[in-house]
């Protein structure tokens, strides 16, 4: 089996990527969004400061914990509104709600990444008959908690095997080859499909916390 797909999620813990200019609002987010979000802000003609997390918060809460707390007290420090581009159901040690309130921050009413994508109604539909959807980012980041031994190749046939299905939302904006998706499908040894999605929702969510 192959394990050498190059794409990585790759700020590190701490990292700050801010656009020129003056900003006033700061997007802490899901490294899982990296290029959807630089499309849709493109789109909106928008620069908020931008700050990842580090793609391990997925396989720890400990570090989720952190990711969040450090962020916030940088975009407090900067003088920065805080607006969290995660899921209501992604947290660490504490609910995203309650992290949110103590900065007066706004978070999407979503519960995860896929339905800030698709939407809630949507996200239900996809999901049924035991399927699992995801983007190109999290093939991304499963492979590279396997490099990182963070992850061993057991892990993820155990996470994703009880699934009769993988489905990856093609957005557009992350390149997804066949040679990906054979890579994929080796590793987790689910049926893989693919399903191509505009970003109008996700340019939603985007507007609205950005309000």
């Amino acid at each position: 089996m192959t394990q050498n797909i190059s794409q990585e999620i790759s700020p590190a813990p701490g990292i700050a990527i801010t656009p020129a200019g003056e900003q006033d609002k700061c997007f802490i987010a899901c490294p899982i969004f990296e290029k959807e979000l630089r499309a849709v802000l493109g789109l909106l003609a928008e620069t908020p400061a931008i700050r990842y997390m580090h793609y391990s918060i997925h396989n720890n809460p400990s570090v989720m914990e952190n990711e969040l707390s450090t962020h916030v007290e940088q975009a407090r420090a900067a003088g920065e509104e805080v607006r969290f581009l995660v899921g209501k159901n992604c947290k660490g040690k504490r609910d995203i709600m309650e992290i949110a309130e103590g900065c007066s921050g706004k978070v999407p009413r979503a519960r995860n990444c896929i339905e800030m994508l698709v939407g809630r109604e949507k996200t239900r539909e996809l999901q049924q008959n035991r399927t699992s959807v995801m983007t190109p980012a999290w093939i991304s980041m499963i492979n590279q908690s396997i490099r990182d031994d963070q992850w061993t190749v057991e892990d993820a046939r155990i996470n994703l095997g009880w699934y009769n299905q993988v489905l990856i939302l093609d957005t557009g904006v992350e390149p997804l080859d066949d040679e990906m998706i054979m890579e994929f499908f080796d590793l987790i040894q689910v049926p893989i499909d693919i399903l191509p999605v505009e970003l109008d929702h996700f340019c939603g969510v985007v507007s609205d916390l950005l309000q």
